[in-house]
């Protein structure tokens, strides 16, 4: 037997779930929970008829259930009875829930959360899926679900999903007029007496820079609905955060509610046994003083909601300035270098005097002011604050003078800026659960919450973990920030392995680099220009070492300007979201991830995201390495991002590039494991032909380049270092191009002439050889001829066409390019050949020889040489 539940004092959200899950399980009874909200009781009355058979816990025989699928909970201890069935091992257990993790989840077979607004959602989605037939009276019934947990679609937790499953019950007929008569019920009068009490008992409290109401009070008799009237209050009071308490008979009621994402109630309530989620939760409790719930209460309070976000903690640093003295064409110069929409300036002691935007600007050289000072245009009042300001101050402090930005100052001295776009970003920054999300029919992994220390313990040798300690150290010595940067950060996160370790320094990187190489006893090397250095390693592993910086580009695909930076700053810069983040290496957060930009939400969707619209104009590389992450990874390249690769593609931004970092990027796709897929991604987008190659990348390619590799995989020991992967790919894509086209896109692209030398024979040979390859097994000397000149990634690519060719090659990869002889040319002369090409002659015919089995020994190479000194060839010859 298998039984639907959920949990007591049932909802619509849970109520509607049951019925939902019903459609899924069809062969499940519903059981009824001993207790249900007031309009789902009502709402039950009225529609009986149309809905399903409610089962009572006494209507079932407990012994028979096999399977229990939980309703919009996975705590035991909400579903009554019914729990002590659950604890069996013979029992599986499947869970439906949208509600956040807690320590007293039953462990289920199979967990089902979606981080969305309401459990009905999750199994709407299913429904969807599943293509199964609802009618209009369960339409409406899920939709009120959908319109309870969600708030009509406004509270913070709503999600695209909740928007979507409504528009379809909408599209199967769901009542709007049943819906909204069911979510807003009259209050009765034993509620509005209540609710009466509950406002004249309020009060509010700050913790944490956070504002709570709070509201207590006794009744004489049970009146349900408290949920519904702790809202009401906090609409009354205008609260985002709140928490009721009633004491009706022997139990205490208590609700709270949050429309702040960084205030999770559910963990506020835990204390006092509550449940729930983040933005709504409860608790009924038996034997407990009134008056130490509030006391309880509060100490959760202080526990749980995080210190306030400070100014301090999002600012931009260093700051852009101007001296009140330069001229108003100085300062849109700098507008336009640095794509700020306004600058502070300051007299000659560094003091803040005031303001001026890109409008003072625009209309100072309207009228034909570009000469003067700008302190002739900034701005009246100044609005400061300092390091401790709060992020909400910082809000009423932009929305309350209409300011787009607010200088952070100490001692009389800006030290840092907040913008609105700073401002925003953090406030629309939200906090993943702590739960994976979960479908129905498919799981995926949680990058979200890692112990990156644990992680880098496990993944990077000791020698790297040392050095990674000494960073740490000589960090705090001279007093600098640093932190690891870029793709080993995102590795750490996917639980990969990447030694290609990159700290970036809020200091002088340079330096910084110089001591640690003393430290360490390592090498060093630095490049000025662009404040980076690498530091080589005894075992020759190597850490790149730069100053944090920002970047400025004059004209496309150019190289950029340099100046230093924030470490925000700095990940800005970055190609992706996924390549943005930062462990700090930094005593004080040590191991602490920096995630500014969503790499680590970009990762769990599978996403390559670019940081800012023109990233492809300003680097048209990243068009090649956004393509080679998405295959690597298996990810997809968002659809911003790809409208942005096609409309830098289309303005021939690619062309732009010079040749060696088109080549280096290209290299970099044919050293990845499946190069074949990246190819025919860049060939979709366009961007082969914008740099001249024209061969159709297309499934056919695809597998055919398989085919090599795996060649390339057999062959490569035979030849080392002489064999290159990337030179066999060029091979390919040039092999409908004549010679003169070969060396002119080689030159274009900075091949080396040796690497040049070796693709144009590859091609030049190809046709000839096969000839030769694939009409016979040929005998040891003949294969000899015909392949030792021929280069070997010509030999790979010829590996895969067919069963001769193949055996061929393989016979003289194997047997025969490495035969050598004893004797060589100074053996020759003195057994009497004439020094120049008749030695040369007389010891390729011995290695013949040799091949073909007829000489067995040294002394058959001495004997069959004296015999070629005296044949009528060298006579002759």
């Amino acid at each position: 037997m298998e039984i639907i539940v959920t949990h007591l004092a049932s909802d619509f959200d849970s109520f509607a779930g049951m019925v939902a899950a019903k459609k899924i399980f069809p062969s499940a009874e519903i059981l009824l929970p001993s207790s249900l909200n007031q309009n789902v009781r009502e709402f039950m009355v009225l529609h009986e008829d149309d809905l399903p058979v409610f089962k009572e816990i006494s209507d079932i025989d407990l012994g028979s259930i096999k399977k229990v699928i939980m309703i919009d909970t996975r705590i035991p201890g909400r579903i009554g009875q019914i729990q002590k069935l659950i604890t069996s091992a013979e029992t599986e257990i499947i869970t439906i829930d949208h509600h956040q993790r807690s320590r007293e989840d039953i462990r289920t077979s199979k967990n089902y959360f979606k981080k969305v607004g309401s459990t009905t959602t999750i199994i709407i989605q299913e429904i969807i899926k599943r293509k199964i037939n609802i009618n209009q009276f369960e339409a409406t019934l899920f939709l009120l679900g959908i319109c309870e947990d969600t708030g009509n679609f406004t509270y913070p937790n709503t999600s695209f999903a909740d928007l979507d499953a409504g528009s379809f019950l909408l599209k199967k007929g769901a009542n709007l007029f049943v819906v909204s008569k069911f979510l807003n019920l009259a209050l009765s009068e034993d509620q509005h007496v209540l609710l009466e009490k509950l406002i004249f008992n309020s009060w509010k409290i700050r913790v944490n820079g956070k504002e709570i109401l709070l509201s207590k009070t006794i009744s004489d008799i049970y009146v349900e609905g408290l949920s519904v009237l702790t809202r009401k209050l906090a609409l009354v009071e205008e609260s985002d955060i709140i928490f009721c308490w009633v004491k009706m008979k022997e139990k205490v009621y208590i609700v709270g509610r949050s429309d702040d994402i960084d205030v999770d109630v559910s963990k506020i309530l835990l204390p006092l046994g509550g449940g729930g989620h983040k933005l709504a939760a409860s608790s009924v409790v038996k034997d407990i003083d009134f008056g130490k719930v509030e006391k309880v209460l509060v100490d959760s309070l202080k526990k749980n909601i995080k210190r306030p976000v400070l100014s301090r903690n999002i600012m931009t640093f260093p700051v852009k300035l101007i001296e009140e003295n330069k001229s108003i064409e100085h300062a849109s110069d700098l507008l336009k270098k640095y794509g700020h929409s306004g600058i502070p300036i300051v007299n000659s002691d560094g003091i803040l005097t005031g303001i001026i935007t890109r409008k003072d600007i625009d209309k100072a050289i309207k009228h034909g002011l570009s000469h003067a000072p700008v302190k002739g245009f900034k701005s009246g009042e100044i609005i400061t604050a300092t390091p401790d300001t709060t992020l909400e101050e910082i809000q009423r402090l932009m929305i309350e003078n209409g300011i787009g930005r607010i200088p952070i100052v100490s001692k009389n001295k800006i030290i840092g800026i907040i913008t609105r776009k700073d401002l925003l970003r953090s406030l629309n920054y939200k906090e993943v659960q702590d739960l994976p999300e979960i479908g129905i029919l498919e799981e995926k992994p949680d990058y979200f919450k890692v112990n990156i220390k644990e992680r880098i313990r496990k993944l990077f040798p000791e020698s790297i973990k040392d050095v990674l300690m000494a960073v740490s150290n000589l960090a705090k010595e001279l007093k600098y920030k640093v932190y690891l940067v870029g793709g080993v950060v995102r590795d750490i996160l996917l639980n990969k392995q990447n030694f290609d370790i990159d700290i970036v320094i809020e200091g002088d990187g340079i330096n910084f680099s110089n001591k640690l190489a003393d430290k360490i006893n390592a090498k060093v090397w630095t490049h000025r220009k662009f404040k980076t250095s690498v530091i080589v390693l005894e075992n020759k592993r190597h850490i790149d070492v730069a100053t944090a910086r920002i970047e400025y580009y004059e004209k496309p695909a150019a190289l950029p300007d340099i100046e230093q930076a924030s470490i925000k700053q700095d990940l800005y810069r970055r190609d992706f979201t996924i390549n943005s983040m930062a462990v700090s290496l930094n005593k004080d957060n040590y191991m602490t991830l920096l995630d500014f930009f969503g790499g680590r939400k970009d990762l769990t969707n599978k996403k390559i995201k670019v940081m800012h619209k023109l990233s492809f104009v300003e680097d048209p590389t990243r068009i090649f390495r956004a393509v080679r992450f998405e295959q690597r990874f298996a990810f997809k390249i968002d659809i911003a991002t790809e409208n942005l690769i096609r409309n830098a593609i289309r303005m021939e931004i690619i062309s732009k590039l010079t040749g060696v970092r088109i080549r280096d990027e290209l290299i970099a796709i044919f050293e990845e494991e499946s190069p074949g897929k990246p190819l025919k991604r860049l060939y979709e987008l366009g961007a082969l032909e914008k740099i001249n190659i024209h061969v159709k990348i297309d499934t056919r390619f695809e597998n055919k380049l398989i085919k090599v590799l795996s060649g390339y995989e057999k062959i490569k020991k035979f030849y080392g270092e002489c064999l290159k992967r990337w030179r066999l790919v060029f091979c390919m894509l040039l092999c409908d191009f004549d010679e003169n086209e070969i060396i002119r896109w080689c030159s274009e692209m900075k091949v080396r002439k040796k690497d040049t030398e070796i693709i144009l024979s590859s091609v030049k040979m190809k046709k000839n050889t096969v000839e030769k390859l694939r009409g016979r097994i040929l005998n040891n000397s003949e294969l000899y001829l015909t392949l030792k000149n021929v280069p070997a990634e010509l030999q790979v690519i010829l590996y895969s066409y067919g069963s001769n060719i193949m055996q061929n090659i393989s016979n003289y990869v194997q047997n025969l390019k490495d035969v050598k002889l004893s004797i060589n040319g100074d053996t020759l002369m003195k057994l009497g050949f004439r020094r120049g090409s008749e030695i040369g002659k007389a010891l390729e015919k011995l290695i013949l020889l040799k091949l073909d089995g007829k000489i067995k020994n040294d002394e058959d190479e001495i004997l069959q040489a004296k015999n070629l000194l005296t044949s009528v060839f060298f006579k002759i010859n």
